[in-house]
């Protein structure tokens, strides 16, 4: 392959449709290309040096691998930054991934909505989500109010170490389903939030199925280099209770539970 002259590859450089900026290794521009000079300047048709603010340049020429960036046209643009050094030299290349992130944002609004509106969890379809347990809920609080039956909800986090966490969830799924009984119901909020519905069961004797997990879970840490710890909360069932109002409070219970530092269990 024949090599170009500087002068060619310096034409290249100004006709390639990707904003590229040439510093010294002092820090000064030794130059740019037409795409850089519209990224910055109201100037864009123009040939003459770009004399700016240096503040105003900063955000270009700092370490962010990413940036925010107000094109003069008063457009908000996001900008990936790729930096190459050579001797006496660095070339930073500026991408426009403004489009890529809307349309990651939007996926993942979508996905939280999917969420949201399934009845199952979308990780494990065999545990109900949130919207599941509270749909199947409600005729279980309206039972237990009816008859004055008692039924309590238990929820539980769980905190591991990144290489331990999916092999965690399984085995914590496993254990849920092997400790409750077929009528409960056993749901997954967010990735490490567990919902256990459990019916006929008081508040004294969702204390007694925790301290069997609880037991269950440092077994499962035995021989283990990377334990794996739980909190709980812990409620009953009340006389004024909805579905939405108990499973907040034993939301709220493993909340307090989790920043409790003298237990990992509370019972509201």
């Amino acid at each position: 392959m024949k090599d170009i002259s500087p002068n060619d590859a310096l034409q290249l450089l100004d006709i390639s449709p990707q904003p590229v900026l040439l510093l010294e290794n002092t820090g000064a521009i030794r130059t740019f290309n037409q795409a850089f000079r519209t990224l910055v300047s109201d100037d864009a048709a123009g040939t003459g040096d770009i004399t700016m603010d240096p503040a105003l340049l900063a955000p270009l020429l700092g370490t962010s691998t990413v940036v925010n960036w107000v094109m003069p046209s008063g457009d908000e643009r996001w900008l990936a930054i790729e930096v190459i050094e050579q001797p006496g030299i660095q070339a930073r290349f500026y991408t426009d991934i403004t489009e890529k992130l809307r349309l990651r944002h939007e996926r993942d609004a979508l996905k939280k909505e999917l969420g949201e509106q399934t009845l199952y969890d979308l990780r494990n379809s065999s545990l109900l989500s949130r919207r599941g347990i509270l749909i199947s809920l409600a005729p279980l609080v309206a039972r237990a109010r009816r008859y004055n039956s008692p039924l309590s909800i238990i929820t539980l986090s769980i905190n591991t170490s990144e290489d331990r966490h999916a092999d965690a969830l399984s085995d914590m799924t496993a254990l849920l389903r092997d400790q409750t009984r077929w009528a409960d119901l056993v749901g997954r909020h967010t990735n490490d939030t567990f919902i256990l519905v459990l019916q006929e069961t008081t508040r004294d004797a969702a204390l007694l199925l925790v301290e069997k997990l609880s037991a269950q879970v440092e077994r499962m840490n035995t021989n283990e280099t990377q334990p794996l710890s739980a909190c709980y909360g812990i409620t009953e069932c009340q006389k004024n209770d909805n579905a939405e109002s108990i499973l907040q409070r034993a939301e709220q219970a493993l909340v307090e539970a989790g920043s409790n530092e003298t237990g990992r269990a509370i019972a509201l």
